[in-house]
């Protein structure tokens, strides 16, 4: 438990004037002992400021009660739900009435963009708070999740909350003396596998979709809204389009088909992104980035998928995949790449039960103790083998290549040769995977001497490069022969007035990151991209004659 005069950070005490300016932003209400002031069961809920009394912060899901913290006058309630716009994850209970402002989810928006400092105390703690949620699965798990190491869907489910930053406990039933117990608690049998339990349902079979509706991740599509900017994509280039496009007061909605980070949030660590001479992993990156976008009002709707966009002179239609239909002035596309996929038997079949395509803890963890094997020979793959080797007594880097040094950065060469745990194996495929339920072995043939063998593997970790996510584009939107998409200068004449930076060969539609032709495939690089768009979007905007929203 907290004291009041927390130092961390957690629950800071703010100055007279501090709360004073909060005041103006919201409404004082008078509290009495026992009060619930918001809960898991709300869809929506206040920031909460005391100004006399106290109040008590728990978990009281899943039957238990785990006190998080006490706010006292000039502290606060509240989690990063607030500026995402999720249901709250903790209850909120007055131990001592007295009286608290409570500012409501539009005001806290206005708070936050015209308040510079002030917002830097409330979203540092809000961000302390969620780290020391995500750090302590066992005490602070808003879900549990009952399923089995082998299960691709399982595996799916914790990575999407793992992605979403949501703390969530992990029941491996494989690992559990008595399976049947566990799920004879909740009227569950193996069927019914995998199981998320929340704090207001338990869903069998789940889906990453439907948690998130149970969750409210997705921020819900308003179709009465037109929209300044629709990116499609989180990826660095959509979240750069997101932060800088709601900052400069566009009107933006994301539209993320996964989990919000895209490739690089799947990066176990980026070690060459300017200002981070340490590393950051893709998710910590992404994570930050997602959390920017929202802070400034970007709707962020994961996971959403879309189906096609139809652009009718000014206005441009994005149909998704549930049937709902968003208007939006400008589309930026920034879907990305899709992985590339080996054609060969049972890979399918395996993917997610030893084929993956990131090596994050989530994965490492499930081939902790065995021996592995790295496809690939470019940066990703050298940064997926020195990750790997933490945890796996072999890694095995295939490259099809002469020798890794062909696209591998020299810093990441000269670390995997010092490495006693990993192996390169050069001008070599991937020539059968094997395993029932999971992965149990790969064979490999050296293309040079056409020579095969067989290794034990439980993991086989993907990196050979991606296909550009653009099938959902309308066919007038002009590509290469590979599928990227041609922007400004690169899009043939004759589609009328000169093209805008980043504008494709439809009016008001942008491309930025991977999807396009020429990109660099890097996340600075896809980051300028995302970021620079937004200029283009402002002078769109400007020859169309309708004004930016505000």
């Amino acid at each position: 438990m907290d004291s009041p005069a927390d130092s961390s950070g957690i629950y800071p005490v703010l100055s007279d004037d501090e709360v004073a300016t909060l005041r103006r932003y919201g409404i004082v209400r008078p509290t009495t002992v026992g009060q619930v002031l918001f809960s898991p069961s709300d869809d929506s809920y206040y920031l909460v400021v005391v100004l006399s009394g106290r109040l008590e912060v728990a978990d009281e899901s899943h039957g238990r009660r785990v006190l998080f913290g006490q706010a006292g006058p000039g502290q606060f309630a509240g989690e990063l739900n607030l500026v995402s716009g999720q249901r709250p994850f903790v209850t909120v209970r007055v131990t001592t009435a007295g009286q608290v402002v409570l500012i409501p989810p539009r005001q806290m928006h206005e708070l936050l963009a015209r308040e510079a400092d002030l917002a830097e105390v409330l979203m540092r703690a809000f961000i302390a708070r969620r780290r020391r949620r995500v750090s302590d699965e066992a005490l602070s798990a808003v879900v549990e999740i009952i399923g089995t190491g082998q299960s691709a869907q399982a595996l799916a489910l914790r990575s999407f909350l793992s992605r979403n930053t949501v703390a969530y406990h992990w029941v491996d039933l494989d690992r559990t003396g008595s399976p049947e117990d566990v799920l004879g608690e909740i009227g569950a049998s193996h069927d019914d596998l995998p199981i998320a339990i929340t704090p207001t349902r338990v869903l069998m079979n789940a889906r990453s979709s439907e948690l998130a509706e149970t969750l409210q991740l997705k921020a819900g599509n308003d179709c009465s809204r037109r929209f300044d900017a629709v990116v499609v994509g989180a990826g660095p280039a959509g979240l750069a389009a997101a932060v800088y496009g709601a900052s400069e007061g566009l009107e933006v909605a994301v539209l993320e088909a996964a989990a919000p980070g895209g490739q690089a949030g799947a990066s176990s660590r980026i070690e060459n992104y300017l200002g981070f001479p340490e590393g950051i992993s893709g998710t910590e990156l992404t994570t930050r980035a997602t959390i920017q976008a929202q802070k400034f009002g970007a709707r962020l709707s994961s996971p959403c998928r879309v189906d096609r966009l139809t652009a009718t002179g000014d206005r441009i239609s994005v149909l998704l995949t549930d049937g709902s239909t968003l208007s939006a002035r400008t589309v930026v596309a920034a879907t990305g790449a899709v992985y590339r996929r080996l054609p060969l038997a049972g890979w399918r079949r395996l993917e997610g039960a030893g084929i993956y395509y990131a090596a994050t803890e989530l994965e490492a963890g499930l081939c902790a103790g065995s021996p592995v094997v790295v496809l690939g020979g470019g940066n990703s793959a050298g940064q997926a083998a020195l990750y790997l080797a933490r945890r796996c007594p072999r890694v095995t880097i295939v490259s099809r290549d002469n020798s890794i040094a062909a696209s591998m950065s020299q810093y990441l060469i000269d670390r995997v040769d010092a490495s006693p745990r990993i192996d390169a194996v050069a001008s070599t495929i991937i020539q059968a995977v094997d395993g029932a339920e999971h992965l149990e072995s790969v064979t490999l043939r050296n293309t040079a001497t056409g020579s095969s063998r067989r290794l034990a593997a439980s993991g086989l970790f993907c990196f050979i490069g991606a296909l550009p996510a653009s099938s959902w584009l309308p066919e007038d939107v002009a590509r290469d022969d590979d599928g990227f998409v041609l922007t400004d200068i690169a899009v043939p004449t004759g589609t009328g007035r000169p093209r805008l930076p980043y504008e494709t060969s439809v009016d008001g539609v942008f491309a930025a990151g991977d999807i396009r032709e020429g990109s660099m495939k890097r996340v600075a690089a896809a980051v300028g991209d995302g970021s620079s768009v937004v200029r283009s979007i402002h002078r769109y905007l400007s020859f169309t004659r309708e004004p930016a929203a505000v």
